[in-house]
């Protein structure tokens, strides 16, 4: 499973724009959000953007934002778009709305299989003000939540709104 979000990640990077870095904090800045992320995920850096693994590597995250104008349609096309690429068998909830530091965001949670192991996703779709919309696409092994949960919540508590 660890080859495929791999694959995953290029293919997904490819249509999603990139992520900029600032000495360890990173920014979607037309979305006009930023967060911080341990020093142990590793960051992979291309020309068509950036993901981050976990340590064990049971976790990948990935940004993105296309142009508010589109709305959160053409954020949700192009996040099945990546979800299709390493998952089957997919099952999403139901949306659910809250807020992160005064950013408003659209989470949905989801499960399925990838290469025969069960997989959990998560995106959320999160709307800060800018042209743009983010969104953040995590998807791992059911227990790489519990693993890197710490990790998790630090990244959730870092985003912020650019002023």
């Amino acid at each position: 499973m660890k080859k495929t979000f791999v694959v995953v990640a290029a293919i997904a990077l490819a249509v999603l724009s990139s992520v900029a870095a600032f000495a360890g904090t990173y920014a979607l800045e037309k979305t006009n959000v930023q967060f911080d992320l341990p020093d142990s995920w590793k960051q992979g850096d291309s020309n068509i953007g950036t993901s981050f693994t976990s340590p064990k590597g049971d976790m990948i995250i990935f940004f993105g934002e296309v142009d508010g104008k589109n709305g959160i349609e053409a954020a949700l096309e192009a996040v099945d778009k990546i979800i299709e690429q390493v998952m089957t068998d997919v099952e999403m909830g139901d949306e659910s709305e809250t807020q992160i530091n005064g950013i408003q965001v659209v989470e949905m949670e989801g499960k399925g299989k990838s290469d025969g192991a069960d997989v959990f996703v998560n995106v959320s779709f999160l709307n800060a003000g800018g042209s743009n919309i983010g969104f953040v696409t995590s998807i791992g092994e059911k227990a790489a939540v519990e693993g890197n949960g710490k990790d998790l919540e630090a990244l959730v508590k870092s985003f912020k709104i650019i002023k």
